[in-house]
């Protein structure tokens, strides 16, 4: 006589505790609704100890039809099986996928077999492709999808046209997975889906097959219509082919008619973006100019991905009226608004910091005299004094100060600038780490030689 014959199950105790035996005997219990908590609590479980019990109780038979609750029990059962990932499961998974009555169960089943990727279930998972319900046609491919088999290709070309987008869907993802590139023309054709889950599959499958699909993108880029346009564009920038940089530049400048929407044009700045060309950085820095905001907010963002992933060099013109310097894009520089530190900024990852203060009203104080005072600040706080310099550069009078402070075993560099205009004094100040200075010399220096006061 078994042990479980003479109570009743504890199902949560027992999935508590991994008692898969009690589990397994559960799952022949008279009552329908225990057997449906025991392939619940397997579910959860996935233990491969369960699966002769859990393959038992996939099997349909038509009596079940009288207690619905039992479909569950195939149901649970087949994900349960799925979870495991045995083959002992693939063939009664096949059976299940073909011969159950119930779509819930028939689409479970291929998910399962999916998840278990054994190549022997690709014939089943192709015949299923036809079934009748759209998601055990939809799992089917992404099941198939799965295990990248090409012997699916054609049927699933079939179903990327499916009336469902499901398993439109399904299918794109597929044959990106295979990696095909005779899958090209059918994707570029889902590329104008008239659902945009599909149309955005259809991209990362053309991704997926890689280097083959560029060429055709960049036909269709240039000759279709807008909104596929856009599309074949964000598949171009995933790509990152360079081959790609010169047709989005184009666009990007508007030079032709059929370049002038303002959708097409942003989409080409965010593809460049991704790309990170040097070529492209001239043409993203004039759409920063664009009249139109969407355009201008992808410019941006496109130069500012560039400019972090450090694929480009270029020099930023700032001018806010009053002052102006060039500087490095590698540099992040921002309007402090501030009535003092007008401005304040960093490069390599704050390790050298820069700010521009303002004093008004100076008076007959020179720029020397300010650095002075500057200067016996540093002597004060036993700061080394390594150079200074007095000098006239266009209307403005100059002077540069560059020391170390000690920080006990560390050592900070300051490098300050002062320029005067009448009665109103700039100082630049540069503060970091010895070795980071010397690397960024001609930063700096790009800086304080470009820097000039316009009005006071």
């Amino acid at each position: 006589m078994n042990s479980y014959d003479d109570y009743e199950p504890d199902i949560e105790y027992m999935e508590e505790t991994g008692d898969i035996e009690g589990l397994v005997y559960a799952l022949k219990d008279e009552d329908p609704l225990i057997r449906k908590e025991a392939s619940i609590a397997l579910k959860r479980v996935g233990d491969e100890g369960a699966v002769e019990g859990l393959i038992e109780a996939l099997k349909y038979e038509s009596w079940q039809d009288d207690y619905p609750v039992l479909t569950a029990v195939r149901e649970n059962s087949a994900e349960a099986l799925g979870n495991i990932g045995d083959v002992r499961a693939v063939q009664p998974l096949i059976h299940s996928l073909i011969m159950d009555e119930d779509e819930d169960v028939r689409w479970k089943s291929a998910r399962a077999l999916g998840k278990i990727g054994d190549v022997s279930a690709v014939n089943a998972l192709t015949e299923a492709l036809k079934d009748d319900k759209w998601t055990v046609r939809g799992h089917a491919a992404h099941a198939l999808g799965n295990m990248s088999d090409e012997t699916a290709f054609e049927a699933l070309v079939e179903v990327l046209y499916d009336d469902d987008w499901h398993v439109r869907k399904y299918a794109a993802i597929a044959l990106g997975n295979i990696g095909e590139e005779r899958a090209i023309p059918h994707l570029l054709k889902v590329l104008n889906d008239n659902d945009a889950d599909v149309s955005w599959k259809a991209i990362v499958a053309l991704v997926n097959i890689g280097e083959a699909s560029v060429e055709p993108l960049i036909k269709v880029f240039k000759n279709g219509e807008w909104h596929i346009r856009g599309r074949a564009a964000e598949a171009l920038g995933n790509l990152g082919d360079e081959r790609a940089v010169m047709p989005l530049v184009y666009a990007l400048n508007g030079s032709r008619k059929k370049d002038r929407n303002k959708y097409i044009r942003g989409k080409a700045a965010e593809a460049l973006g991704k790309i990170g060309d040097e070529r492209a950085v001239k043409p993203l820095i004039k759409a920063i100019e664009d009249k139109n905001i969407y355009v201008r907010l992808r410019a941006e963002d496109a130069l500012e991905r560039i400019r972090s992933a450090g694929k480009a060099f270029w020099i930023v013109h700032y001018d806010n009226g009053e002052i102006s310097f060039d500087y490095p894009a590698s540099w992040e520089v921002m309007e402090n608004f501030d009535e003092k530190k007008i401005i304040k900024g960093n490069c390599a990852n704050s390790a050298v910091t820069f700010s521009i203060n303002k004093h008004s009203n100076m008076g007959d104080i020179t720029a020397t005299e300010f650095a002075e005072i500057l200067r016996n600040v540093f002597l004060i706080q036993n700061s080394a004094i390594l150079s200074k310099l007095s000098f006239k550069v266009r209307d403005m009078d100059a002077y540069l100060l560059m020391g170390e402070n000690p920080h006990g075993l560390s050592m900070t560099r300051i490098l300050i600038c002062a320029f005067k205009k009448k009665d109103v004094l700039y100082y630049l100040w540069f503060a970091g780490e010895p070795e980071i200075f010397d690397l960024l010399e001609e930063d700096m220096d790009l800086i304080l030689e470009s820097f000039q006061i316009h009005k006071t």
